[in-house]
């Protein structure tokens, strides 16, 4: 029987669902985590990410839907976070539960979204998140506080990895991947760093993604 990705039908009943903006100071909620893709929106003369942290508790059949809107760079594909903002209160107490740094750790946040993304959905099995009250008056909704993490324990190691693995979570060697596939060339870790190159030197991508990129055909050993 092929697969063909269709949920059974006991996992797609309803679940109680709420959003960020009906969470009031002092509410706790905990589950599976996931970060979706961001889109950038014109605002003020400048680009913002809009993106969502869905957090379910499947036991429970509840879930978290909390959206986030950032300043966006598109030169170094980061997004920001401002002191005692939504994000820079999730992002801060996130790296303080999981990599054990001083809280409000830097004055504020730059950080390369799809590393974020990537790391988040593919690190961390289970959050416990608490909301705290804004340190700005007029901000309508709870901000985001980590408190509690469970990271996955992953099987594959290293040399198990493919070049294919990689190019599902990191959008440049996709692209290079893609680019290979549609010339008939070999999939090759060579031919892929050959490719990154070539986009690199024609300023498609930036020298920070080009550089992340490189650092993960590492993880692999070319066959």
């Amino acid at each position: 029987m092929l697969d063909f990705g269709i949920t059974a039908q006991e996992k797609m009943e309803d679940y109680d669902t709420t959003f960020l903006n009906e969470l009031n100071v002092g509410e706790e909620i905990s589950g599976e985590i996931v970060m979706g893709e961001f889109k950038a929106l014109p605002r003020g003369g400048r680009e913002v990410a809009e993106f969502y942290l869905v957090i379910t508790d499947h036991g429970n059949r509840k879930k978290w839907v909390c959206e986030f809107i950032t300043p966006y760079y598109p030169e170094t594909d980061n997004i920001y976070g401002e002191n005692g903002g939504l994000f820079y209160t999730f992002i801060d107490s996130l790296n303080h539960v999981v990599n054990q740094t001083p809280k409000n750790w830097q004055e504020n946040y730059s950080v390369n979204f799809h590393q974020l993304r990537k790391t988040v959905n593919n690190n961390l099995s289970r959050v416990t998140v608490k909301t705290v009250k804004s340190p700005n008056e007029d901000a309508k909704k709870v901000n985001l506080e980590v408190v509690d993490v469970i990271i996955f324990k992953k099987s594959k190691t290293p040399d198990s990895v493919s070049i294919y693995d990689l190019a599902e979570n990191n959008p440049v060697i996709l692209s290079a991947y893609a680019h290979l596939r549609n010339k008939g060339d070999r999939i090759t870790v060579e031919n892929v760093r050959f490719e990154l190159k070539t986009l690199f030197d024609d300023k498609n991508i930036t020298e920070e993604a080009y550089e992340l990129a490189l650092k993960e055909l590492r993880r692999i050993k070319d066959s």
